[in-house]
């Protein structure tokens, strides 16, 4: 068996890449001649004026429930069935943004529940809890 190594001769060949800059030429110029620009659409708001601006009143009211199971709403006694009154009433005056409810140790745990039912009937303003 005879083994011829055939070797090639160099050629010279180029890649001649104008068709394709034509090409992507042709391709912008369409995608440009086609694009349809269009203003942006603006939301008009109705700011009201800073002088018309009303701040609203921010309050925290306090219970306390001392050992004989007496409520009392800001040093005031209140009655029970009057918490969601005064509750309505505090919440047409300003915001109520907390409160605040401190029961006595030897107080009854049906009188914690009964002012914290009355709050949450009215408000849903956080109640932060102490003794």
């Amino acid at each position: 068996m005879k083994h011829k190594n055939h070797t090639a001769a160099p050629s010279n060949t180029d890649v001649d890449m104008n068709p394709m800059l034509d090409i992507v030429f042709i391709l912008l110029i369409f995608f440009i001649v086609t694009a349809s620009f269009q203003k942006a659409h603006v939301l008009d708001l109705d700011r009201p004026n800073k002088a018309n601006v009303a701040l609203s009143q921010t309050l925290t009211p306090q219970f306390s429930i001392d050992q004989r199971n007496r409520i009392f709403l800001n040093q005031k006694q209140v009655d029970p069935d009057a918490i969601a009154v005064n509750i309505a009433r505090l919440a047409a005056q300003g915001e109520i943004t907390s409160i605040s409810l401190k029961a006595h140790a030897m107080s009854e745990h049906n009188t914690l529940v009964t002012v914290l039912n009355a709050i949450k009937s009215q408000t849903d303003a956080p109640v932060a809890l102490g003794s």
